[in-house]
């Protein structure tokens, strides 16, 4: 497979996986919407994107690094809605 192709599709589906998260805070930020997901969900997914940032922080991994930074900060952002109710 080209590597460009690869890479390429590693951040598309980066967009995607992160992508699927930005509608219930947005919606939640803009008071369109009250239903946010359940908190022990978000605290796993959270505590996970952090062990996953730090390995790719070791491996100098640049496309996880983004990832899974950009991933802790929606998650961090949606579990200060749920808990401060925002």
């Amino acid at each position: 497979m080209n590597i460009k192709l690869a890479e390429v599709a590693g951040y598309v589906g980066m967009v995607l996986i992160h992508g699927a998260i930005v509608p219930t805070t947005v919606a939640n930020i803009m008071g369109w919407s009250d239903a946010v997901p359940p908190v022990d969900m978000v605290i796993m997914l959270q505590v996970g994107l952090f062990l996953f940032l730090i390995r790719s922080i070791a491996q100098k991994n640049m496309l996880y690094i983004i990832s899974n930074a950009f991933g802790f900060f929606t998650q961090s952002v949606l579990l200060a809605i749920i808990v401060f109710g925002a």
